[in-house]
């Protein structure tokens, strides 16, 4: 299958998209190898019937992708129990699974935001508003594996200009751009993130599946990543999250004022098959220099985290 090697270590592998007819139950072993697909182990037939409703009415593409210079610099390394969080660039929820077990799996959904200029904004700057979830990351996880879409804001010369950009990461590593997904305000975007090897029971789960989708413009894509080199999935939290990227003139994060963001369906599968609900974990709230609550993470019944512009 076509794999990317990038300079950071970084291994991407796409696979041909199966045809409208593909069955993932009655698929042997032979059609799941060529189009990527694996064969779940015991205890995971729930996550994969989601995953096959997801794809069944979206047109799927092989992904590009392009280097992304936004490079964060450091991970939150909280832990389970400290409450409510706060963190610079943060805001959402992140949740843990019980002692001895490790998540494998994350999903959930959401709608990108409307980004807009914050008060006092500066002329050549992106002010950004980037949703995501992720595995790992927090607790002293020294990686994360994360899929989403930014969405940004700038004035120069006078006028507004707007991007929105799907993207995924491997931290340490650096991060990348899927250019061939459309994105705009208001899209329902679906993500899946699975370590088979970690849910296999591998000494090394170094490799994920990433599935990120448009359902508003019924479009899909999904990979294989292998981590950088020495990183392997811990496995140790999740996460749905909305972040101000590190684009400030200093490297410091710029949030964009933006609509509120609504994690749906959000859960969390450990190897030892307990789904892991959001409110089970910690709220994360981002503040800025002065300490002061600038977006605000909410957990609204057991499976959706709400994040709102303060």
């Amino acid at each position: 299958m076509p794999t990317t090697t990038f300079a950071n270590g970084i291994v991407i592998t796409t696979y041909p998209v199966p045809p409208a007819s593909f069955d993932f139950e009655k698929a042997t072993d032979e059609e799941r190898t060529l189009y990527g697909i694996p064969r779940l182990t015991a205890g995971s037939s729930d996550v994969q019937k989601r995953l096959q409703e997801t794809v069944q009415n979206i047109r799927l593409v092989e992904p590009a992708f392009k280097q992304r210079d936004i490079r964060r610099k450091k991970l939150p390394g909280l832990k389970p129990g400290h409450g409510t969080e706060t963190y610079d660039n943060w805001s959402g929820g992140v949740t843990f699974p019980a002692s001895g077990d490790k998540i494998w799996c994350v999903n959930g959904t959401w709608n990108i935001p409307k980004a807009s200029l914050p008060a006092g904004a500066q002329s050549g700057i992106w002010y950004t508003a980037s949703t995501w979830i992720g595995i790992d990351g927090d607790d002293g996880s020294g990686d994360i594996v994360q899929a989403g879409c930014d969405a940004d804001v700038m004035i120069s010369g006078g006028d507004t200009q707007y991007q929105f950009n799907p993207w995924w990461e491997w931290w340490p590593a650096g991060s990348f751009w899927i250019t061939n997904i459309p994105a705009s305000a208001g899209d329902e975007f679906t993500c899946f993130i699975q370590c088979i090897p970690l849910l296999a029971g591998s000494a090394n789960p170094n490799s994920a599946l990433l599935l990120l989708v448009n359902v508003t413009k019924s479009f899909g894509l999904f990979f294989v990543a292998t981590a950088p080199a020495h990183v392997s999935l811990q496995g140790n939290c999740a996460e749905w999250i909305l972040e101000a990227l590190e684009t400030g003139p200093k490297g410091e994060p710029e949030l964009a004022k933006f609509t509120t963001v609504d994690f749906t369906q959000c859960s969390a599968i450990t190897v030892r098959d307990k789904t892991v609900l959001p409110d089970s974990g910690n709220k994360i709230n981002m503040v800025d220099k002065s300490g002061s609550v600038i977006s605000k993470g909410k957990f609204v019944g057991s499976n959706k985290v709400q994040v709102s512009y303060v």
